[in-house]
């Protein structure tokens, strides 16, 4: 067949337009940008590692065993609270706009929960363990091994407690009920209104790995299966395998396995769950300024998932960072387009993240 000009100008568009179009991936490996990540610092340093932080609308809290601190969106600190020991302190202490939780022991080993006011030092609630006990409880013991202490709603108005129930030997959930005034500088009450039995998981050692709050509903996640509970009370099991953290991402929520095929998303709030057709090592994963990074242990290094998520690149930290400490991350936020960090004993932020 004669190839007319034309014929010959359509093929070599049809060429170029294909080598045009974008790979289904991004190409992830390429090597990290030419525009290095500026890193900075916030002038202070706590007398302990820092343990969790949390940004508001307009603050950036940190908490340590020993220390509570609070910024303005400007870097300003406004406070540097201390924070008894008492005897002991056990797990990662929880923050939410107004309210944060820890959990403390005196000298006979009896163990305390304090609701404290993030913006008013002088009022704490203090409940015993052992109060919370219900009838048949012999013992009841918060379980401080998990990721976190608990979970607060997005309002702050509820939270979640995981305590293990003997002799049952059987997890429960505690749901608390918290009011404030109308500035949120004192408590009104703080209400234990709801017990929820997780009696198909046994009391193992660190057998509950993670409680998230995301979009109107408490997910648990645990060595033997995963639950999604709504703030009424009612519980479902979306899993009875081994999973591992729960996420939301661009309006879907997502769940990680022990196993690397063990991803599952749902587009129906959490109802109903698709096993994907694609391999991750995605763990604990967190959402900053609608950015994905990933955590494998908590205290780790954080991570940059490639765009398909079946790997992770490291970030490159701040020289004079002690990034090196493989247990010096505890604490992750954002505000104001700033990524903040938790490195041990300070708080490094940037606006931009770079991989190595």
């Amino acid at each position: 067949m004669k190839k007319t000009p034309e014929l010959l100008l359509s093929l070599v568009l049809f060429v170029l337009l294909f080598s045009c179009q974008a790979p289904l991936f991004k190409d992830d490996d390429a090597g990290p940008s030419e525009n290095s990540a500026a890193w900075d610092s916030l002038n202070f340093e706590s007398e302990r590692p820092l343990l969790n932080l949390f940004a508001s609308p307009f603050e950036l809290m940190a908490i340590s065993e020993n220390q509570f601190f609070r910024f303005d969106a400007n870097q300003k600190l406004l406070e540097q609270r201390p924070l008894s020991l008492a005897s002991g302190h056990l797990g990662v202490p929880v923050i939410s706009d107004n309210t944060f939780v820890r959990l403390t022991a005196d000298a006979g080993a009896n163990h305390f929960l304090e609701f404290r006011l993030t913006r008013n030092p002088m009022q704490m609630i203090r409940l015993s363990v052992d109060s919370l006990k219900a009838p048949g409880d012999a013992y009841l013991e918060v379980e401080f091994l998990a990721r976190r202490l608990g979970a607060f709603s997005d309002d702050g108005t509820l939270f979640l407690l995981p305590v293990k129930a003997f002799p049952a030997k059987r997890y429960a959930l505690l749901l608390f009920e918290i009011r404030h005034n109308a500035a949120h500088d004192e408590f009104e009450s703080v209400e234990l209104i709801n017990r929820i039995a997780l009696d198909d998981l046994d009391t193992d050692f660190a057998n509950l790995v993670n409680i998230r709050f995301l979009d109107g509903n408490f997910y648990i996640s645990s060595q033997e299966g995963a639950w999604r509970l709504t703030p009424d009370g009612d519980l479902l099991e979306l899993f009875p395998q081994w999973m591992i953290d729960f996420f939301q991402w661009q309006g879907d929520l997502y769940v990680t396995g022990i196993n690397t095929f063990d991803l599952h998303k749902s587009t129906d709030n959490g109802l109903n769950w698709t096993r994907l057709n694609q391999n991750t090592i995605l763990q604990f994963v967190e959402t900053p300024n609608d950015s994905l990074l990933n955590q494998n242990i908590l205290g780790q290094a954080w991570t940059i998932p490639t765009s398909d998520w079946s790997a992770t690149r490291p970030i490159k930290w701040p020289g004079g960072s002690d990034h090196q400490n493989p247990v010096a991350f505890y604490g992750l936020a954002a505000l104001d387009g700033l990524f903040y960090f938790s490195i041990d004993r300070k708080i490094y932020f940037t606006d931009a993240l770079e991989t190595e």
